[in-house]
């Protein structure tokens, strides 16, 4: 999957200053790849989670100032692109699903395979989780 998304992406983003973005930036390996292949690319990438924020971040240091990672969602991506004083984008990408940092680790409350807390948030800063919703919500507001 990732080598089709770095070639349907490729006219874009041959051009020297051209911006892509990663509505979901997760572990940071498609922003790595793009990065990596797009010498002149610059990166802005959303992450609603702040541990995956740090992790990539971390991954992505290499590239300095071309990756620029912001806490947001996705549907932030206008309010973000206006605070960076991007008008226009060449390229956008979205992974869309639970990444496997959520379900591999049993603290995060996705995991099905081992017993922990029920949680479920993927930004664990924010909102109750799960659990406090399925044992302290009335029927009917589930």
């Amino acid at each position: 999957m990732l080598r089709r998304c770095l070639d349907l992406l490729a006219p874009a983003l041959v051009e020297p200053g051209a911006v892509v973005v990663d509505c979901t930036l997760g572990l940071g390996g498609h922003s790595e790849a793009l990065l990596a292949a797009f010498p002149s690319a610059r990166l802005v990438a959303l992450d609603r989670d702040q541990e995956a924020l740090r992790l990539s971040g971390e991954r992505l240091a290499p590239f300095g100032d071309r990756a620029t990672l912001v806490h947001a969602v996705y549907d932030e991506l206008p309010e973000v692109l206006d605070r960076l004083g991007i008008s226009r984008v060449q390229g956008v990408l979205f992974d869309l699903g639970v990444s496997s940092m959520q379900l591999d680790e049993a603290d995060r409350g996705f995991a099905y395979a081992q017993d922990s807390p029920l949680d479920m948030r993927m930004d664990q800063t924010t909102g109750v989780g799960a659990a406090e919703v399925l044992n302290t919500y009335p029927p009917g507001e589930l």
